[in-house]
């Protein structure tokens, strides 16, 4: 049987100086862990669209305010888990997908962090600040580190693999 995955677009932002935007969600379970700009991709929509989109609506600027300076050549899937499934209190998306399928993107944002209004299209981010790519690689949940780091690498932000 095959595995269905949600088409999802992730923005690893950068500031040009080798920093990259580390994210904490708002869920309590999900607080512990760093994460980049990402959101699901909806239809008709090409994946650069939902990657504009997300970091306008969860950053809180206009899509000009960033520069979008590559894209993988690379998907990468998770699975969700059960206890992830179990915390989330919309569940029917969880009936249609068993995880996400992530294309990644650099975006280079120079302005201020002071500038984002995370607040703007519901506020998703408990905390935002700059970091190196280890920090996020090290940071990030371990469903989600393989794609990340694989794209950090790709970009260029990352020279090898991070060991723990």
């Amino acid at each position: 049987m095959a595995r269905n995955y949600r088409p999802n677009a992730a923005v690893i932002v950068t500031d040009g100086k080798g920093n990259v935007l580390l994210c904490k969600r708002m869920e309590q379970h999900l607080e512990q862990h760093w994460q980049v700009v990402q959101g699901g991709i909806d239809p008709g929509e090409t994946p650069r669209q939902a990657a504009e989109r997300e970091l306008s609506e969860e950053l809180g600027l206009p899509i000009a305010a960033f520069v979008i300076l590559a894209e993988s050549s690379q998907m990468h899937t998770y699975d969700w888990t059960p206890e992830y499934i179990a915390s989330m209190p919309r569940k029917a998306i969880f009936s249609r997908y068993v995880g996400q399928e992530q294309h990644y993107f650099l975006a280079k944002y120079t302005g201020s962090l002071d500038a984002l209004d995370l607040d703007a299209h519901g506020r998703e981010f408990a905390e935002v600040r700059w970091g190196t790519p280890e920090e996020l690689v090290r940071g990030a949940w371990e469903g989600k580190r393989p794609g990340i780091q694989a794209s950090l690498i790709e970009f260029g932000l990352l020279s090898e693999e991070v060991t723990e």
